[in-house]
């Protein structure tokens, strides 16, 4: 007879961690979709990889927070600069001035896809 599945304590509490957390609460007030947005702006303010005008594309997107702390640098007084294209396997809700392409980069026609919108293609 198969065994009923334990709930895991550990879940709850990190969960209740996961709540807890600075960074999550601060991503939550500031309209990120998750707290690793912090870490590129730390990035970026250290290593000044993000200017405007630039093109970037963003592998592994989703969520979406680093799309966005991405989109927001590369702005200039509120208005797009550069281009931004944002890819993922899995579904990301749209961003203002960022295409996302659904697909996994390792595959041929997505690695064409993105070549294709690199090379002329508004994105």
């Amino acid at each position: 007879m198969p065994q009923a599945k334990k709930k895991h304590r550990s879940n709850r509490e990190w969960i209740e961690r996961h709540l807890a957390d600075p960074y999550v609460k601060r991503s939550v007030q500031e309209g990120y979709r998750s707290r690793a947005a912090y870490k590129l702006m730390e990035i970026d303010d250290k290593d000044r990889l993000l200017r405007p005008g630039a093109v970037v594309v963003d592998l592994g997107a989703a969520p979406g927070s680093w799309t966005q702390v991405i989109r927001e640098r590369l702005s200039r007084n509120g208005k797009a600069s550069g281009r931004v294209l944002a890819l993922d396997i899995l579904p990301m809700d749209p961003l203002p001035d960022v295409e996302v392409l659904l697909g996994d980069f390792r595959e041929e026609a997505v690695e064409q896809e993105l070549e294709r919108k690199l090379e002329g293609g508004k994105v």
